[in-house]
């Protein structure tokens, strides 16, 4: 599927590639006393995005065939051996271990800490201030509804005196 270095040169597909910085970095990591061309490093990106998008599809196609639908890492071990690369299993498994290990202890770093830039006591401050607030514009909003029910109160009582006068005046005649 790799046609030319300019394959993946769109947006949108480069979001679906290995990122290009960490492909460099193995490759200078590995190749501490050579020189690598650019071609040859954007051949070494388009080499990893194959590779693993063809583990992706062997993966799928196992989950597929366990009428699972979720791929699990036991289905891309199926995969790698499938496509006969059973040497690469140890290290794949040594490598989901230790990432799933880094992030559990991330998430542990993370439970422990606020991500609130105030400390609880700010927080339930500022929260009571809000209920004060809000049971003062409740207060107002009752005040101003008792007010104009008041209002309307006295112009109905009012038409009504009138009406009745306006009766009275018209009885007399």
């Amino acid at each position: 599927m790799i046609s030319s270095p300019n394959h993946i040169s769109n947006g949108e597909e480069d979001d679906k590639c290995v990122p290009r910085a960490a492909v460099y970095k193995m490759i200078k990591d590995c190749t501490q006393h050579i020189r690598v061309s650019s071609e040859a490093k954007e051949f070494f990106v388009q080499c990893c995005n194959e590779f693993i998008h063809t583990i992706a599809l062997q993966a799928n196609t196992v989950c597929e065939q366990q009428t699972k639908k979720l791929v699990l890492p036991d289905h891309i071990v199926t995969a790698l051996e499938n496509l006969g690369f059973t040497s690469y299993k140890t290290n794949c498994i040594n490598a989901m271990e230790t990432a799933q290990e880094e992030m559990a202890q991330k998430r542990r770093k993370l439970q422990g800490k606020s991500t609130s830039i105030y400390t609880d006591e700010e927080l339930r401050q500022q929260q009571e201030l809000l209920f004060q607030q809000a049971r003062e514009e409740a207060q107002q909003l009752e005040e101003d509804d008792w007010a104009r029910t008041q209002e309307l109160s006295k112009e109905v009582l009012r038409k009504k005196i009138e009406a009745t006068r306006t009766d009275d005046d018209n009885y007399d005649d």
